[in-house]
């Protein structure tokens, strides 16, 4: 739910953003501009032109090197025509959302304008029952600004600017069980109940705001000039800013830890592309450079409760029936709340990234039915960052143990021997201490592939494709010791597909099918936090490479016009994704990375999914007609971690929506009921 997480994949392939090093595999495009985090997505899309999704490695006819695809979002141009159009919508969580534009000439065949706004809300859909609120709300809105300059008939600008902002009491999560030991442990020893294991109650215990504030601005210039009667040169700039303000808590109403990541990311982006059509054959060339400024820093402020929930909790691993009544005087007295309480863990981090590549493709009709396509690229990424780590505050003198630094008390409770830690020590092994990195890594790369087009009439198409794609290497942004190197090798894709598209029975049939093949060498994955602390953090931040994926599949899509006014839209995909090589897998119980998952599926790559849709229209009266559809959704059963723990198993669903509505024949109005997952099903 969170921006910062958010993950794109294509056939299973998909890199999350959770830690800041490291890029998407699917490369996400806004009329042409490369977003350089996939958090840049979560705003609202209106005014679109079309959506398009290129599977496999791209890189050389536009923007930036991808190994799993690219989505391509392009909005509508400025029109000379005065137009517009204005759409609200109202559902149950009081959702209520408006959408609209406006468009038309500025100066008379030379300059025309658009303006397109948004603004969504949505009651939470989590309740909190420390104090009755819901949480998870929707609360967002937009301005995008478009100028369309035509000075003569060889030269064409377009000019965007472009605001988002998310303001929103988001985003706390639902318990997902089975809970570590050692956590139950603790609860127990302090007498702490924790809501539902049971995600779908939508129900969570959170005594401290959670909260999100995310802002987006961005410009961009694309002009197209017609050099001549062959060549176009194509020239796109684009800047943009990215700010990530969150507050969250530690998901129990007791004070242990409060804080967040705060994240920035501003870029530059500059592209050249050179199309040219010669008597044989046609050719682009192309010049990509992107500048990233990545800037966070994680805090995190613990509370008077952290001292005797952790260490309470090591006692009753050792003395069952021990809890805070019966020996809390004696945990309080060698380490007291103070100790901990108002300790502030700074952790900042901050990047700068230079790519540069050149690309080029060249498609060539060998016969009036068979056409070469070849494409070649050359990238270069220079990477610099600093990872660093502070603690402050808090009241370390206040526990006796500071005094004579000898923890031979402690340990003869706990049952440990901490005869080689210092009181210092302790703290660090449980709040973290004084870290510093700077690293820089410099690589380049050629990457490239082939097509084979036959037409084996003018409705029916067959293809055949093979394709080498690169994403770089990194730098790890987080803490890292011995479990994890701070730095990780570039992601290299081969992939092979073999498909056909077309048209039959009279053009009422349309279809695309493909099976492929790829092998991915380095998958670059998140693994456990390393920090050594007696309660390991949860949180899956460093970055790993995983020796090898196998992606095989077959995918098939098709639009079916069953009758004048009946259309069926119907898609599955089989995709078996496996990890051949990961014998360095995490582990979720040792919390190393010793686990063989060497042979298993894929995380986040469901082996089976598809949709079916059925849409009709029936005329009414004179000018009116009544159009309805209905979509039916499935996807088989994954993990959503690396590790595949039984956490984060994600059980097979299946979901229904229907729509039904009234609408003049030319379609300037409509009005639309609506309903999403009509029976109701629980689902992650």
């Amino acid at each position: 739910p969170t921006a910062r997480l958010t993950v794109f994949t294509i056939r299973g392939l998909g890199s999350s953003s959770f830690n800041d090093g490291i890029e998407s595999s699917v490369g996400l495009f806004m009329d042409g501009v490369y977003l350089g985090r996939q958090g840049l997505s979560i705003f609202d899309l209106v005014d679109l032109e079309r959506i398009e999704v290129l599977r496999g490695p791209q890189g050389t006819l536009f923007g930036k090197n991808t190994t799993a695809g690219a989505i391509q979002i392009l909005t509508k141009l400025p029109s000379h025509e005065f137009g517009g159009q204005l759409e609200t919508s109202f559902g149950n969580y009081d959702s209520r959302q408006f959408r609209g534009s406006v468009t038309g000439p500025l100066l008379e065949e030379t300059l025309a304008g658009r303006l397109t706004g948004y603004f969504t809300q949505r009651e939470g859909l989590i309740l909190n029952e420390f104090d009755g609120s819901d949480q998870n709300e929707r609360n967002r809105g937009g301005l995008r600004t478009q100028l369309l300059w035509t000075p003569g008939e060889t030269l064409r600008g377009r000019f965007i600017a472009e605001y988002g902002r998310v303001d929103e009491d988001c985003c706390l999560y639902p318990l997902v069980a089975p809970i570590r030991p050692s956590v139950t442990a603790s609860d127990e020893y302090v007498g702490y109940t924790r809501v539902s294991p049971n995600p779908y109650d939508r129900r969570a215990d959170s005594d401290s705001p959670t909260h999100v504030d995310i802002s987006q601005r961005g410009v961009s210039a694309e002009f197209i000039w017609d050099v001549d009667a062959r060549s176009r040169l194509t020239s796109l700039s684009a800047w943009r800013d990215w700010r990530f303000v969150p507050i969250n808590d530690d998901a129990t109403s007791l004070k242990l830890v409060t804080g967040g990541t705060r994240n920035a990311q501003e870029q530059f982006s500059q592209e050249w592309r050179l199309d040219t059509q010669f008597e044989r054959f046609d050719t682009v060339l192309g010049l990509f450079y992107l500048h990233q400024d990545i800037r966070g820093r994680e805090t995190a402020l613990l509370g008077e409760d952290l001292a005797l929930w952790v260490f309470g909790g090591l006692l009753r691993q050792q003395v069952p029936f021990a809890t805070q009544d019966n020996t809390g005087v004696l945990v309080n007295a060698l380490i007291p709340p103070e100790t901990l309480d108002g300790t502030s863990i700074l952790t900042p981090y901050q990047q700068g990234t230079d790519s540069l590549a050149g690309f080029g493709a060249v498609n060539w009709p060998l016969t009036e039915r068979i056409e070469l396509s070849l494409g070649a690229r050359y990238s270069y990424e220079r990477k610099q960052a600093v990872v660093s780590r502070t603690r402050t505050g808090g009241d370390p003198d206040a526990s006796v143990l500071s005094l004579t630094n000898s923890l031979g008390p402690l340990g003869e409770l706990l049952g440990r021997d901490l005869s080689g830690f210092t009181f210092e020590g302790l703290l660090d092994d449980v709040a973290g201490g004084e870290f510093f990195r700077r690293d820089q890594r410099n690589e380049g790369n050629v990457s490239g592939q082939a097509a084979l087009n036959f037409a084996l009439n003018e409705d029916l198409m067959l293809y055949a494709s093979a394709a080498r794609g690169y994403k770089s290497g990194g730098i790890n942004l987080g803490v890292t010791g011995d479990m994890v190197k701070p730095t990780f090798r570039p992601e290299i894709a081969t992939s092979f597909e073999l498909g056909s598209k077309g048209y039959l029975l009279d053009r009422r049939l349309s279809f695309s099918m493909a099976a492929y093949h790829g092998e991915v060498k380095d998958y670059q994955a998140l693994t456990f936090d390393e920090d050594t602390t007696l309660l390991p953090n949860p949180r899956q931040t460093n970055l790993l490479n995983v020796g090898a994926v196998r992606l095989q599949g077959l995918e098939a899509e098709s639009h079916y016009a069953l009758a004048p006014r009946l259309l069926a839209r119907v898609g599955l995909a089989y995709n078996r994704a496996i990890t051949t090589d990961f014998d360095n897998a995490p582990d979720e119980i040792t919390r190393q990375n010793t686990k063989d998952l060497s042979g298993q599926q894929l995380y986040n790559a469901p082996r089976w999914s598809g949709s079916l849709g059925l849409e009709y229209s029936r005329p009414v009266f004179a000018a009116l007609e009544i159009p309805a559809a209905l979509y039916y959704l499935f996807r088989s059963d994954t993990f959503a971690t690396v590790e595949q723990g039984p956490a984060s198993h994600i059980d097979a669903y299946a979901l229904t929506n229907i729509r039904v509505g009234l609408r003049e024949a030319d379609q300037r109005w409509d009005v639309v009921l609506w309903s999403r997952n009509v029976f109701d099903e629980d689902y992650m």
